[in-house]
């Protein structure tokens, strides 16, 4: 049970460390950890990476369990067993006497002796629910007869459990009540403050008006602002659209107007959420990433020294890479990749698992630095290590950042690529950020005649980035480079300025930057999942309840990174294609008519989904949703055979899951906005806008939601990309009724795959060594400011 252990942890941390306003700036932000890499709800696969944040009970926690005696020894798990029964009794009878605090301190004693047990899961949320039982009638009390005063402390012990119990809620997908929870926490935080500051009217005042800049509650807006974030994240996972673009602009609002002292944005909405959430802009997502950059600096005790917005127009001119025959070295380039994701459960080991085998092992020298927190004996893994010079587990738990940096530079690497970047906790910023304080260590110390920190006379490594985190990791302090192409990210002059927002320096790949091992993991004999004939398909399609001929728009890309503008555009084109079908088809029933396929997250997804399409679309459209739920990695391949047509979402568009659809030749429609940004919209999307204050239209100037774009250019069928959501409407429904133009692009996907640069592994790891001989040359020089290659 990973997602008890995770909440258990975090709501130790909640209730331990302090009080949740006073430490809204602390850099062990407790709501970034608890819905981040630890949390199911943002990374189900990464549950394995959950930070243990440093808590007095977690601490107690951990010395009580330990010390109940070797697991072996009968008679100490029988001590503990009963142990654990006394204590789980006293704790139900705490909460029959509506004991609240002393519950939770005999909860917080079970909890070290069985973290997984889901008896104490349940009563941890019936405590919290009393607990904010309790304060709520307080509150209401005060707020309805004004009675005694309601004091800060006693808002903020509501306040932090209305969160704490948000987060229960969300793991177990219960995202309604989560929702509820935080918009009453919200609410009732600005009814106070509002009440507080005397304000005149305390009914109508919204987390947007209230201003607390200059007032002696000003500790207080990093903490509503991040409730805002977490409700609207909440939200955008069950598809909950009511209030989905006021929500947006509002938290859009309240982090460009609130900066921190040192001007940065406040560290409140995690910088990979800054990337899928489409009211942030690109300018201020950068920013938020360049914020999180600061933080690894001052981890260090590093005042955050990144150059002004211009410092990328002091690099030298771009550099062209000759890619056609690399140059012998005299010594082999030491390559160091790490990430804590080098897991058999972590699409990044999958996509990677056969890259490193074509490294030229006489000239390159490939060490690979896994942080995960346990031995992988996966395939994938496996696969790794015996394509590498050197492996080489590293624990966070037992070094610090600087150690583990220092460990690698033993290694004397030339290189070392960053595969994770801020997709996770802040471990791999800092230990990447080590670089700058041991390169000012070796500098105080070269002034003084002494000798260098790490122990060597050789340059301390080029830093890149890949993979890991599709955005500007916002440092080139810390960063010297991110590894891109010149889809998702346009060179200086392109009409979006989209460069300008990106402070490293990039190196462009030839065709797409994505990287995978499709062609040679994918499609063995008998593994099963490519389908081998009609009989087949028929056969799996009627397992998941689809029709032998029914056309499939398919989508099973996670639901919060769709939204309600695209998913309207997708139920219009579903409902035109579905009345060409009747208009040819005797078919009563419509079994056979077009459908799309979604992945479900939870029942109150669904519910949303279809509560909408009635609305709006009328009851019988509802019949053409088909919701399935997540499965395996081979079976989720294997049924992808059942669909048509992939529908990318354009916000944030399909990574890995593009490659698997284009890969098992499912055309993938995307969307990419042409250069005179043209946001057109149908005369039936302008009536919805006037009924769903629908009035956003999704931008695709950020990199992840041009991946899709690259995809299908490296595959040779960018003709699927269109410029604008009219045309990509229009597209789907000619995929489903113009079967002749629909067939020759299905058959030119085909024959594309075993040739298209998409799928040439090989070719991109050739290329990839031009740029890494470039970087390792330029190195040499000891300049500080790298060109893009």
């Amino acid at each position: 049970m990973i997602v008890v252990q995770t909440t258990m942890i975090w709501l130790a941390l909640f209730r331990c460390v302090g009080a949740f306003i006073t430490a809204a700036n602390n850099p062990v932000d407790a709501s970034i950890l608890c819905h981040c890499r630890g949390s199911s709800f943002l990374h189900p696969s990464r549950n394995h990476h959950a930070s243990r944040p440093s808590s007095s009970l977690f601490a107690t926690a951990t010395t009580t369990r330990g010390g109940g005696g070797d697991d072996n020894n009968a008679s100490a798990e029988t001590s503990n067993n009963q142990k654990l029964e006394s204590l789980v009794d006293k704790a139900q009878h705490h909460l029959r006497e509506k004991d609240a605090d002393q519950a939770f301190a005999t909860l917080a004693q079970a909890y070290g002796i069985d973290p997984t047990s889901t008896t104490i899961a349940a009563l941890f949320e019936s405590c919290l629910g009393l607990k904010v039982e309790l304060a709520e009638e307080s509150f209401y009390k005060w707020k309805n007869t004004a009675g005694n005063a309601l004091s800060e402390a006693e808002l903020t012990n509501l306040f932090q459990d209305r969160i704490g119990l948000s987060s229960l809620f969300i793991d177990k997908e219960e995202y309604d009540e989560a929702g509820i929870q935080l918009r009453k926490a919200i609410e009732e935080a600005n009814y106070w403050l509002s009440y507080s500051l005397q304000l005149s009217d305390t009914s109508s005042t919204t987390a947007a008006q209230l201003d607390l800049t200059n007032t002696q509650f000003a500790h207080w807006q990093p903490s509503i602002n991040r409730a805002q974030y977490l409700l609207y994240r909440t939200n955008a996972a069950c598809c909950q659209w009511d209030t989905y673009f006021k929500d947006g602009h509002q938290l859009s609002q309240s982090l460009s107007h609130n900066l921190s002292p040192s001007g940065h944005v406040q560290r409140i909405l995690h910088p990979f959420d800054a990337l899928k959430f489409p009211c942030i802009s690109l300018e201020l997502a950068s920013k938020i990433a360049q914020s999180y950059a600061a933080r690894a600096m001052e981890s260090h005790g590093l005042v955050d020294v990144e150059a002004a917005k211009n410092e990328q127009y002091q690099r030298r001119p771009t550099v062209t890479v000759n890619r056609k025959e690399l140059p012998k070295q005299e010594q082999k380039i030491r390559i160091g990749y790490i990430s804590p994701d080098f897991t058999s459960r972590h699409p990044l080991a999958f996509l990677m698992q056969h890259v490193f085998q074509y490294h030229d092992k006489s000239q390159f020298s490939v060490h690979i630095y896994s942080l995960s927190s346990k031995v992988d004996d996966g395939p994938e893994v496996q696969a790794i290590q015996e394509s590498c010079d050197q492996f080489t587990y590293l624990s966070p738990s037992a070094m610090s950042p600087m150690e583990l940096y220092q460990q690698m530079v033993q290694d004397e690497l030339d290189i070392i690529v960053d595969l994770c970047g801020y997709a996770g906790t802040s471990i791999m910023a800092e230990i990447m950020a080590s670089r700058y304080l041991l390169q000012q260590m070796n500098d105080k110390n070269s002034s003084a005649g002494g000798n260098e920190a790490d122990g060597s006379t050789r340059l301390l490594p080029i830093h890149v980035s890949y993979m890991g985190f599709p955005g500007s990791v916002g440092s080139s302090r810390i960063w010297d480079y991110s590894i891109f192409d010149q889809v998702v990210i346009p060179p200086n002059n392109d009409e979006y300025g989209i460069r300008e927002h990106y402070n490293e320096a990039l190196v462009y790949m030839p065709h797409c930057y994505f990287v995978n091992s499709h062609k040679t993991v994918l499609g063995k004999e008998g593994d099963g999942i490519i389908l081998a004939n009609e009989e087949e398909r028929i056969q799996l399609r009627s397992k998941y309840g689809i029709h032998p001929t029914a056309f499939v728009y398919c989508c099973h890309s996670r639901p919060d990174k769709i939204d309600p503008s695209t998913f309207r555009t997708w139920i219009r084109a579903l409902s035109t294609a579905r009345s060409e079908y009747f208009a040819k088809h005797s078919d009563s029933s419509g079994s056979g008519a077009p459908i799309l396929w979604l992945l479900r997250s939870g029942k109150e997804m669904e519910q949303n989904l279809r509560q909408l399409v009635r609305k709006e679309f009328g009851e019988r459209m509802e019949d053409a949703l088909l919701f399935a739920d997540v499965s395996e990695r081979n079976e989720h391949l294997r049924r992808l055979g059942c669909a048509d047509v992939f529908l990318d979402t354009p916000a944030y568009n399909a990574h890995t899951l593009g490659c698997d659809a284009l890969y098992l030749g499912l055309p993938m429609i995307s969307l990419l906005r042409d250069s005179s940004g043209d946001t057109s919209t149908s005369a039936s999307d302008n009536q919805a806008n006037s009924i769903c204050d629908d009035q956003s239209t999704i931008a695709t100037d950020k990199l992840a939601s041009r991946v899709g774009a690259s995809l299908l250019r490296a595959a040779e069928v960018d003709d699927l990309v269109y410029p604008n959501m009219s045309e990509y409407e229009d597209a789907m429904v000619k995929c489903a009724i113009n079967t002749k133009w629909f067939e020759s692009i299905r058959k030119r996907l085909r024959l594309s795959v075993p040739v298209s640069p998409l799928f040439d592994t090989e070719r991109w790891v050739r290329n990839l060594e031009a740029s890494f001989v470039q970087m390792k040359s330029m190195n040499c020089d000891q300049t500080n400011a790298f060109p893009d290659i």
